[in-house]
């Protein structure tokens, strides 16, 4: 999507001592990137020069409709597979160490020590 390639493709390159030039976009390239800032950015003149059509001048701009609600934003986060599955409990008994039930319903004989 970012024509780039990712980590593991790196990695290969790296290993076969390939040129990564090839293979990733010319956004990404320096020479791309000075000649963005090649061209001049020349500032504003005051807002008392500008020159700005009737058209534009003319619309009215209001405010978006939308209310923001009371209180703290919820959390939108992406849970995590364990999260999501259930807890798995194992009870173990304290008389006879067993797992699967506890001291309440145990029917084996305490062990002693």
């Amino acid at each position: 999507m970012e024509e780039m390639p990712c980590l593991h493709a790196w990695a290969i390159l790296k290993s076969k001592n390939l040129k990564a030039d090839n293979y990733y976009s010319n956004l990404y390239k320096s020479e791309t990137v000075v000649k963005t800032y090649d061209v001049p950015v020349y500032p504003l003149p005051d807002e008392s020069k500008w020159k700005i059509p009737a058209s534009i001048s003319e619309e009215i701009v209001l405010p978006p409709r939308y209310k923001r609600p009371p209180g703290r934003p919820k959390k939108k986060r992406d849970k995590p597979l364990t999260e999501l599955l259930p807890k798995k409990r194992s009870n173990s008994c304290c008389r006879c160490g067993h797992e699967g039930h506890n001291r309440r319903s145990c029917r084996n004989e305490p062990t002693r020590k």
